[in-house]
């Protein structure tokens, strides 16, 4: 009970560092697209040099890190769905500190994640995560290099802000995936020699890439809803398929019902422009 209390605190503390950061993100995108620079892959690698977005990347990283720790006690869909309260830390920075407000249907959007989450953390089943096959690791270390040359493809195109948003949300159920692997591992050097490792690198560096271009060629509230849907839903699949992640003893519905109030509320809250803090505008949120 104890070590899933402490798993429960560090993914809301992943949610916490990635809500922020989301902001900090947003307002180097736009400020780099204010300096005239709008050739996709050339201003998408200088927008990740900024200095907000470099701040806004060292609390990924901090939550990053939390994630690992929630993940060594949590099944993957549950650490998953608790992350994408960062869009509800996102809009409430907005509403106290950048005067936005929040629509009476965001308001229940921010009373039916709290719900999920409640049915989610009832029926998941704590435990550390099995080893995994090589195979598998091995799989996951092909598709990050999949992704990786798709991404590179599409960042010379100018209007695939939705296909880079996928990618994006694909890239980030990488590193949760991988982090999940590496929960498992006890050495600094059995990590050094799991492809898990580098694929959650390649994951981790193509998501933030494609996610920064994605912020540019679509409506940011947009590329959010997409990003989180197809991040938390991926990786919970192929939590529960490969890594070992289950639900209670008669806890499937209620768990599977949480998962689903949990991501549409987390998507309901990210295609509410109004509920999203902006440098130049309502629609400005990043990850």
């Amino acid at each position: 009970m104890i070590q899933q209390v402490v798993g429960l605190v560090l993914a809301f503390a992943t949610a916490g560092a990635t809500g922020v950061a989301s902001v900090l993100q947003a307002v180097a995108v736009r400020h780099q697209m204010s300096q005239g620079d709008r050739r996709t892959a050339r201003s998408a690698s200088r927008a990740v040099v900024q200095p907000l977005y470099l701040a806004g990347t060292g609390l990924d990283v901090v939550g990053f890190a939390c994630m690992v720790g929630a993940l060594r006690w949590l099944p993957l869909f549950l650490v998953q769905c608790a992350a994408t309260a960062s869009v509800a830390v996102t809009a409430a920075i907005g509403r106290r500190v950048l005067g936005t407000s929040l629509h009476r249907s965001s308001r229940w959007a921010l009373v039916s994640m709290l719900a999920g989450l409640v049915l989610l953390a009832s029926g998941a089943r704590p435990g550390s995560a099995p080893q995994t096959p090589g195979v598998v690791q091995g799989a996951l270390l092909a598709g990050a290099g999949i992704l990786a040359i798709l991404g590179v493809i599409s960042l010379r195109a100018r209007r695939l802000g939705s296909v880079q948003a996928v990618l994006a949300g694909l890239a980030f159920a990488g590193t949760g995936v991988g982090a999940r692997i590496l929960s498992a591992v006890h050495s600094l050097e059995d990590a050094l020699r799991s492809p898990a490792t580098y694929a959650l690198a390649l994951c981790g560096v193509t998501g933030m890439l494609l996610f920064a271009a994605s912020l540019e060629r679509t409506s940011v509230t947009l590329a959010n809803a997409i990003v989180f849907a197809v991040e938390t839903s991926t990786a919970s699949a192929v939590g529960l398929a490969l890594l070992g992640d289950q639900t209670r003893a008669g806890f499937l519905v209620p768990t599977a019902l949480g998962f689903v109030v949990t991501v549409g509320s987390a998507v309901a809250l990210a295609l509410d422009r109004t509920a999203m803090p902006a440098p130049e505008t309502a629609d400005q949120p990043a990850r």
